[in-house]
This record gives C-alpha cells, structure tokens and sequence, in this order.
C-alpha cells in the first residue's frame, strides 16, 4: 500500500520528511511519474505532493535574486514577466518543453529532479548559477549550486528526506540571455541540442560572454569567451557581425566533436550547431534592442 502526504507548509513538511524512505517518490506535476506508476516500473511506499506549499508555487524578485518553487509549471515560466524581464532563457527553455499539456502540468523541479542530459532547463540554470533550495528533515533550508547538485544522468544530491523547494537565481540587471533548442520530433520536442547565452554588458559595452550546451555531455559543457577575445568584440554590433558567429560556431563545433561520442549523433549535433548559433544570434539581437526582455 502507497501511503500519500500532501503539507500544506514548511512545518507539515519538514514532519513529513522523516517519513520518507529510498523508495518514496516526490510528486510535483507527475508528468513522468505518472507514466511510471502506470506502467507499474516503479512501485514506490509513498509519495509526496509538493504542489500545497506556498513557497513551490510562486516567483518573487526579492532585491539579489529572483526566486521559482519547484511547483511552478513551464506555462508559468513561460508566462511570466519577472521571468521575461529579467530570465529570458528560461522563458525560451520553458516554452520549448514537451506538448502543451505537459508544459500545462510539468514543473521546473521536475524538470531538474529528472536530471536527464537532454532536460531543455539544465543548461539554462547552468547559464545562471542557479542554487537549489533543499528541505530537509531536520528543519533546514541548504543552498546547492546547480552544477554540484546533478551528478549525472538521473542523479541528483538530494536524500531520502530532503525535497526541492525552490530555485534562487542572482538577479543581473545588466546580463541578456537567451536559449534555442534543435530537437529529434516536431510536435514533442526531445533536445538534440540546446544553446544556452548570457551576455554582461557594463558601459554599453560586453565585458563577458558565456554559453553552455546541453544534451551533448551527461552534463552540460561550459564554453566561455576569453578576456582577449572579447576586448576586439566589446561592442554589441561588432558580437553580432557575421565574423563573429562563424568564429563561435567553429568553437563549439569543435567542442562537441572532443566530448561528444559518434554514437550519441555526433556528426549530426556538430552541424546542427551551425543553425542553432545564428538563430540564437538573431534571438538576442531582438533583446539587445528590447530593453524589457533580458
């Protein structure tokens, strides 16, 4: 028998936790797990509904960071203007996901929890130093970044008695990011690969260019621009000049020809990155002149 537990807050939470075990599953839009339970793959001895606290279902800016529950579904990231103001990428990463109903139900928690290497939100947060905001048991709320909380394919930091709560993002007022995904199905979407970019822009002129790609390693790869390199690009027309994508592009296909192995498409990702470069180019070329849209 599947014991169930929804709290409704912290407190009921933090008591719910020492219930948990290594078989105990967390639910929050149950877009896999449902999948799971129905095919009976997995047989858990209880499950945990997140979705009833306050603090896993909202988006607040507070004044360094912007803040996602676990529980905020891709329509809401999608949706939102704090996201958009400030998180384009995610927004971009978010409206990209699954179908509309699974973008309708799934959830950002779930999203990283799964920790699949083709997850359209992992490279994203990767981009944004994103921390992880655990609850655990014994009444605590640990911050873990992002890249020290997947370990790999379907493995995450997280015990028995500990729960995703939110994510904390640091809030930029002068980064502009952006994210496109190549994917294998035109009607549900599965990352073949997926470019994440932030851009920091101080004096009207960048000072510092970072990508990280996704679904060509079990995690995703950093690549970030070198100092020198960016002093003969500081200006915003001179980063997006034809030269300049073409240089990026080489770059990152070099990378994925390095770490990526033949089997896993390789040769097909490499080339892929071509249209995937110039398209994110011409995405963060609208929010360079949209001021709104970061």
């Amino acid at each position: 028998m599947i014991r169930g537990f929804a709290p409704n807050n912290l407190e009921e939470l933090y008591s719910v936790l020492e219930n948990m075990t290594e078989k105990s599953k967390i639910v929050a839009g149950g877009t896999d797990l449902g999948i799971h339970l129905k095919k009976m793959t997995i047989t858990p001895d209880a499950l945990l509904y997140l979705g009833n606290i306050q603090e896993t279902r909202e988006i607040i800016e507070t004044k360094n960071f912007i803040e996602i529950g676990a529980c905020v579904t891709h329509t809401e990231l999608e949706e939102s203007n704090i996201v958009k103001k400030y998180l384009s990428a995610i927004s971009d990463a978010a409206k990209d996901v699954g179908s509309l109903q699974i973008r309708n139900n799934g959830t950002i928690g779930g999203n990283i929890a799964n920790a699949s290497p083709a997850a359209d939100l992992l490279p994203v947060l990767f981009l944004l130093d994103s921390l992880v905001v655990v609850a655990n048991k014994n009444k605590e709320l640990k911050e873990i970044k992002i890249e020290d909380f997947i370990l790999g394919p379907g493995k995450i930091a997280l015990n028995p008695d500990e729960a995703i709560l939110k994510f904390k993002i640091p809030k930029k007022n002068n980064m502009y990011s952006a994210f496109l995904k190549l994917g294998s199905r035109k009607k549900l979407t599965i990352s073949r690969i997926g470019l994440s970019l932030k851009l920091m822009i101080e004096d009207g002129k960048i000072n510092n260019v970072v990508f990280f790609i996704g679904a060509i390693s079990l995690k995703p790869v950093k690549f970030e621009i070198p100092k020198e390199e960016i002093s003969k690009i500081q200006t915003i027309s001179k980063f997006l000049e034809q030269e300049n994508k073409e240089r990026i592009f080489n770059k990152i296909y070099n990378i994925i020809f390095q770490i990526t192995p033949e089997k896993f498409d390789r040769n097909y990702k490499m080339w892929a990155a071509k249209a995937v470069v110039y398209d994110l180019f011409d995405i963060l070329a609208i929010r360079l002149n949209n001021k709104d849209c970061k």
